[in-house]
């Protein structure tokens, strides 16, 4: 069975968010942002050991993402946006 965890955010520091976390035994900084205009929460991830980004996009809760690597379109893993608002952001990831 895979394992869930969820990704890091503090809400005591709002929106734009960096935070590094490790997936699968590799590294990925994460970049929360509030798009204001629109209302909706936009996550970029990026992998560290080569600064490849392998997912930006709109957060639509209950929505799954499969992460794929870009260039072999290997699946990393799976990210489910559950909770997301102004106020904090809620994204299970499945690795």
């Amino acid at each position: 069975m895979p394992a869930v965890n969820t990704l890091p955010f503090d809400p005591k520091l709002g929106y734009p968010q960096k935070q590094l976390v490790k997936i699968n035994n590799k590294a990925y900084r994460l970049f929360y942002r509030w798009n204001y205009q629109d209302n909706f929460a936009v996550l970029r991830i990026r992998r560290i050991e080569d600064d490849t980004i392998v997912f930006e996009g709109k957060l639509v809760e209950k929505n799954p993402f499969e992460i794929k690597d870009p260039s072999t379109y290997e699946n990393l893993f799976v990210i489910l946006p559950w909770n997301i608002n102004e106020k904090e952001v809620e994204v299970w990831v499945f690795g």
